[in-house]
Parts: C-alpha cells; structure tokens; sequence
C-alpha cells in the first residue's frame, strides 16, 4: 500500500509540474492577440475611440499593430505619441528599441512582470524632451487588458489617460 500511495504522489507532482508551465504561461502570452477599446471605461478622444490593437511576439521583439480613425486634422495629442501610431515594435528583454513615429523618433525599453508590461519612452518633440510611460496590465482572466499612460514635458506639463480594452 505503501508504494502506491508513494507512486500515486509521485504521479500527482509530476502531473502539476508539467502543467504549471501551460497555466502560467509565458507572460509575453498573456499580452498576445487582438485587443478592442472598451468605450465605456475609457476616457479615450474621440480618434481613439475605435482603437483596436493586435499583440505578437517572435523572440524578444514585441510588436504591436494599431488600427484607429486618424484625427481630421492630423494632430495627435503628445500622450498618446506610440499608441496613435499604426506599428510598434518593443523588446521584451528591456534592450533600447527605436521607432519613427510620424516625423518623431521614440526611444523605449520595456521589461515584463507576469502579468504586467512596462514602457519607458523618450522623444523630441520641436526640440522639447518629451517622457512617456505606459503600464499594460492582463486580468487575472486574461479577457481584459489596461494601459495606463502618462507622459510629461518640458514646464513639467504632465497628462495621463487609462484605456481599457476586451481581447477578441
């Protein structure tokens, strides 16, 4: 009896340390797929309002791709400078990664926490420094995703927005 109840633990432990990697995941998996605005949480203007983002991974580059109406007047406010933008590369190993945003260059560097995807970026608006940060956060059901954004510049002007979107 007692080598049964041993193997029977055995088998049990090995059963969960197998599927523990397809539980957790890889947290860059969590992000992965097609992300449509919630229009009633967000505090979104209205060019955002139609904001649908797909995320993919290939090794260490996050890419993001962006579909939104452009403004009528072509004028994307400052805080939304590489969310506003059509394609979005990032990399998951916290490496410098640039990105030609319009007539700007952004410098970012992101990191991933489990659930949690970080981006610190730079850019130079008509020669001002502008900073951003950007805190993309699953649900712990993994249908909801929140980006948190905020963004300051010379004058210590500072804006923020929280979007919340549904994966399809």
């Amino acid at each position: 009896m007692r080598k049964l109840n041993g193997a029977l633990v055995l088998a049990v432990v090995f059963a969960a340390s197998t599927a523990l990697p397809l539980i957790a995941g890889d947290s860059t998996d969590a992000f992965a797929g097609k992300w449509i605005l919630d229009k009633k949480l967000s505090n979104a203007p209205l060019g955002l309002r139609d904001l649908e983002q797909t995320i993919k991974q290939t090794g260490p580059d996050i890419k993001i791709e962006s579909k939104f109406a452009e403004p009528g007047n072509g004028v994307v406010p400052l805080l939304y400078m590489g969310v506003m933008t059509t394609d979005l590369t990032l990399k998951a190993d916290g490496s410098e990664t640039q990105n030609q945003i319009g007539p700007f260059q952004q410098a970012s560097k992101t990191t991933l926490n489990g659930n949690q995807m970080e981006t610190d970026w730079t850019a130079t608006v008509r020669g001002d420094p502008i900073r951003g940060h950007w805190t993309r956060t699953i649900s712990p059901d993994g249908k909801h995703m929140t980006l948190n954004i905020k963004e300051s510049s010379t004058g210590s002007q500072q804006a923020s927005a929280e979007l919340h979107f549904i994966r399809k």
